[in-house]
């Protein structure tokens, strides 16, 4: 009753959770920023303030909305520029003056004056000469108190402004918007709306930019934070609105497909943060997920079908973004899918596969290169059926390697590079690979895949690790390679288990054999099996099927409330020790999304109705995901 109980409150909690969502975010009209005769303008004008700061004179550009009058009192955009411009920059490249007059005429936005002011806080302010020197550098982080204590000062001397942090705001691009996440958040009682657009290198780690959560969510209006999916200093936005997630601090985070760094992102930017100015705005809560809550500990996968890859099962593919920090392809990287004649490679779904994980911002592994299942019969035979020469055969090997790893160079972050070469007894499969070759076989394809790209991470990959003896094959086996001078940079863990096998000592031991070797230590295709299984040694063989009998499909109207919960307890005591070892562990992946259609419906017998894994038929989370979060939060 106890856990039933826990079972029916989870629930109850998943439910409430599924209401959170990003706020909609629709893209700029065509038009938006070219200049329409037949409204109302606003007027641009230049201006000098004296800087105590810096002991000079500044400028400063101001743009002052259509119908201004000294007798109406207005709130404040600042608007800051990157390392290479100036207070011109943005009047040149992001005609903030049109932007803002458009939105005006549509009535989209409340009537603001726009301060754009030269953020290189030194006497001689110019973008000239490096603009990358170190004391230009520093003279961004200067502009802080030349805003607070000249600039602000000047601006609500000479204008009609509200003065209150209620009725100011910040924003910058690149440069400008690493200022106005830094001088924004550290100065929540001068600004209530803050944004940063594409912010570059110079913005502060996310713990110093909110170091206290609580604080901002009551002192931040709305923070707005963009950026374009091809930027290369995306990072920095991502990292910071990680944290926000983890913290639950409310937030805007639109990322732009497409998008670089440039004017096409910031006009983009500014347009959609300025309409939320000044007005009351809702931010919906951002999704707290599995993702989420195991950031800096170890990247969350799932594998994906054909279907997500296509984008076609669109609510997998929402649970896919909203849940996993990871991602590997189920079929479409194995060789007989790929190449399934010789040199005639089709890299459709592939593609489409590696794109999906940079769209969304995801590490992707590529699976798998070596294979004895699923390998196409040509690799081993000449034009007459028989095997090939071991001459002929590593060159093959050597060239199906060399494209696939060499056509996403860059791009997939690490590959399974030989899959399942290990039998239970320690011994070397005798595969075609092995017969033709000898176990060198393994060290030429781990020496193929570094060749093709330097940098990808390489793995080798098996299943029924916590068997004793075939633990201490593999541990041989990576051992020699690295005595050899073959670069592995882990083992694979695939952890298809069940609910009372293996033993968790066993498996522990495992982890701790392998990270011995100076090894990371990946989970790489976990599920949970609920149903009977005769034979468990048999791990994913998937040569061993087992004829159908009812007595072991017993749950095909669904899973009992204590299934379910075992299925919750076995899925914490894993990951326990995951976390325990998560110095070690650099990713756990799910084999699969969720439980329709999981490969254990249909191994090791046909026909089954299993749930093996964390979302149900419906992609719903089950009770155990909000469990595994909470887990995650007890661990820093």
């Amino acid at each position: 009753m106890k856990y039933l109980f826990q079972f029916l409150i989870i629930c109850s909690c998943l439910l409430a959770l599924g209401g959170y969502s990003q706020n909609a975010i629709t893209s700029a009209p065509l038009g938006f920023d070219l200049v329409r005769e037949n409204i109302a303008h606003g007027k641009i004008d230049s201006v000098t303030y004296t800087s105590k700061t810096i002991g000079t004179n500044r400028k400063a550009l101001i743009y002052t909305p259509p119908g201004y009058s000294k007798d109406k009192k207005y709130p404040v955009l600042y608007l800051l520029h990157g390392i290479g411009g100036d207070e011109k920059e943005w009047l040149k490249g992001g005609n903030p003056e049109v932007i803002f007059d458009n939105l005006y005429a549509d009535e989209k936005a409340e009537p603001m004056i726009v301060v754009m002011p030269n953020g290189r806080a030194m006497k001689d302010d110019r973008a000239t000469g490096n603009i990358m020197a170190p004391d230009k550098v520093q003279a961004f982080a200067a502009f802080e108190k030349d805003l607070l204590n000249d600039l602000i000062p000047f601006v609500e001397k000479k204008y009609p402004v509200l003065k209150d942090q209620e009725h100011r705001a910040i924003a910058g691009l690149s440069m400008g918007g690493g200022q106005s996440l830094n001088f924004g958040l550290g100065n929540p009682d001068k600004f209530a709306w803050v944004g940063g657009f594409s912010s570059a290198p110079n913005t502060k780690k996310p713990e110093e930019l909110v170091p206290d959560p609580a604080k901002a969510k009551q002192q931040i209006k709305l923070l707005w934070i963009s950026v374009g999916d091809k930027d290369g200093l995306m990072s920095f936005s991502q990292r910071t609105h990680d944290y926000l997630v983890a913290q639950q601090v409310p937030h805007i985070y639109d990322v732009i497909p497409g998008g670089v760094h440039d004017f096409k992102v910031w006009k983009e930017s500014l347009y959609q943060f300025a309409q939320l100015l000044f007005k009351p705005v809702k931010i919906a809560a951002q999704p707290y997920g599995l993702k989420d809550a195991y950031i800096g500990k170890f990247y969350i996968g799932a594998a994906l079908n054909g279907f997500q890859i296509s984008e076609k099962d669109t609510a997998g593919c929402r649970v896919i973004k909203e849940q996993f920090s990871a991602i590997v392809p189920e079929n479409c990287m194995k060789s007989g899918q790929i190449q399934p004649k010789e040199g005639e490679f089709n890299f459709t779904q592939a593609d489409q596969f590696v794109e999906f994980g940079e769209k969304n911002h995801l590490w992707i592994t590529g699976h798998c290169l070596i294979w004895h299942s699923q390998a196409p019969r040509w690799f081993f035979t000449d034009s007459e059926g028989k095997d090939v020469s071991r001459e002929v055969l590593i060159e093959r090997m050597k060239k199906h390697i060399s494209t696939l790893v060499g056509r996403y160079k860059g791009r997939v972050k690490g590959w399974d590079v030989v899959n399942e070469a290990i039998e239970n007894d320690g011994s070397f499969r005798k595969s075609k690979f092995y017969q033709i070759v000898g176990e060198d076989f393994i060290k030429l394809a781990f020496q193929f895949a570094h060749e093709a790209d330097p940098d990808a991470e390489l793995y080798y990959n098996d299943y029924s690790e916590a068997i004793p003896s075939k633990r201490n094959g593999i541990v041989a086996m990576v051992k020699k390679l690295k005595e050899q001078g073959i670069r592995v940079d882990a083992i694979g863990m695939q952890t298809h288990v069940g609910l009372a096998d293996p033993d968790l000592r066993e498996y522990e031991n495992t982890i701790e054999a392998y990270a011995a070797l100076s090894v990371k230590v990946m989970v790489t295709e976990m599920d949970i099996s609920v149903l009977p299984n005769p034979d468990w040694k048999a791990g994913a063989e998937i040569s061993k099927t087992i004829e159908y009998q009812k007595k072991l499909n017993p749950y095909t109207e669904g899973i009992p409330d204590s299934v379910n919960v075992a299925l919750g307890q076995r899925y914490l005591e894993f990951f326990k020790l995951f976390l325990k070892h998560k110095d070690v562990f650099s990713r756990v992946t799910l084999w699969g999304l969720s439980d329709g259609t999981s490969w254990k419906n249909n191994f090791p017998v046909r026909g089954r109705t299993d749930y093996p894994l964390l979302f149900d038929r419906k992609n719903r989370a089950k009770p155990v995901v909000q469990l595994l979060i909470d887990l995650a939060k007890q661990y820093k």
